[in-house]
């Protein structure tokens, strides 16, 4: 039995948008894309779920993430620190 293929996000969207339609079972979009019908279920529920991602203020996540990086930089920056006091006593004996 071979490997299925991995789906594209924009397939996975589609299957999801036309199982919550409700126009074609999720069974016979199962058969018709050949996919498991639970991961039909599972792209429709995450599509119910977190659709409304989509219309949220893209500014709020880059400066969580902006914030995120930063706080990763001064760690990284004091780890710098560290390193050169430690190889300065290091190579001073």
């Amino acid at each position: 039995m071979s490997k299925a293929q991995p789906k594209s996000p924009q397939l996975k969207f589609q299957l999801a948008i036309e199982a919550i339609k409700g126009k074609i079972s999720q069974a016979d979009l199962s058969r018709q894309y050949d996919v498991d019908p639970k991961l039909v279920s599972k792209w429709k529920n995450e599509v119910i779920a977190r659709g409304y991602q989509v219309f949220e203020n893209k500014k709020d996540n880059s400066q969580k993430q902006i914030e995120q990086l930063e706080q990763v930089i001064g760690k990284k920056e004091v780890e710098v620190q560290l390193l050169k006091k430690f190889l300065s006593h290091y190579n001073s004996t």
